[in-house]
């Protein structure tokens, strides 16, 4: 009898708010799920807004992925290789840009592959009347270190209002760059701000460029605004329970939530059809 061939898939997920649960970690089961889905020939990539080392950190004990897409699709690495095979920084006169124009009114966080590095000027400490530690001293100092390339900007807001001013101020500013509004734990305002042309779906399909697999073999779940892009052109797109709603209205279907082990209910179903 001839032996079924198994058609690989790429199966790639959120972490916050999607993969792990709220103790920040992983269960022990879900991580069984995804060695069991590897084994079958499936890839699995997280996508995420974290930094990559941040990443790397969980994949110390248990060496359970393919790649890592981190600050919002800026760097691929491939864990297999050990190696970034595409990165992406933001132009240092666009930091300038945004730095200047949104440090009197937001926090900001400067991000490169291995921290957040924390910006709180003078005039916002002034502004709010308290004390925040910077951790950037001088900026320019800062910037102007060849190794402190800078993928991703985290602009932080006390409420919505004034992240939706921030907005159409960024949109005036036409500048050369990626952005999107997300919203932690209903209170906290983050706009995130990448190069052109960089997000999670552009990242995707790098990936399956390089592992020839079609978009409709990619299972993409995901929780939050950044993931809607690449949940709308997987060839199946998963909303956990908790995701936002502008997320499950793309979505093919819907799993439990992060807290309820949505994704490995999905991988479970993947696995079973082997």
């Amino acid at each position: 009898m001839k032996k079924e061939v198994v058609k690989k898939r790429i199966i790639v997920s959120g972490f916050d708010g999607t993969l792990i649960d709220e103790e920040e970690a992983i269960p022990m089961t879900t991580v069984l799920a995804i060695d069991t889905s590897r084994n079958i020939g499936h890839k699995f990539v997280i996508a995420t807004g974290r930094v990559l080392t941040s990443i790397l950190s969980y994949n110390q004990d248990f060496n359970f992925l393919d790649y890592i897409i981190a600050c919002n699709g800026a760097c691929i690495y491939d864990n297999m290789k050990e190696k970034i095979i595409y990165k992406k920084p933001l132009q240092k006169q666009l930091i300038r840009t945004i730095k200047q124009t949104f440090e009197s009114t937001a926090i900001l966080y400067f991000c490169t592959l291995d921290s957040w590095h924390l910006y709180v000027s003078t005039i916002y400490q002034e502004k709010k009347d308290k004390i925040m530690k910077s951790d950037i001293k001088d900026f320019n100092r800062f910037l102007s270190r060849n190794k402190n390339h800078i993928y991703k900007i985290e602009m932080h807001f006390i409420n919505e209002k004034k992240a939706q001013e921030a907005l159409k101020e960024l949109k005036k500013l036409k500048l050369e760059i990626n952005f999107n509004l997300q919203v932690f734990n209903g209170n906290i305002y983050i706009i995130e701000i990448t190069a052109k042309g960089v997000d999670k779906f552009e990242a995707l399909r790098k990936i399956t460029e390089i592992e020839k697999v079609k978009m409709k073999d990619v299972v993409a779940i995901g929780d939050s605004y950044n993931d809607i892009r690449m949940v709308k052109r997987a060839g199946l797109g998963v909303a956990v329970e908790n995701s936002c709603s502008s997320l499950k209205e793309v979505s093919d279907e819907e799993t439990t939530s992060n807290n309820a082990l949505g994704v490995e209910k999905i991988l479970d179903k993947i696995n079973n059809l082997h």
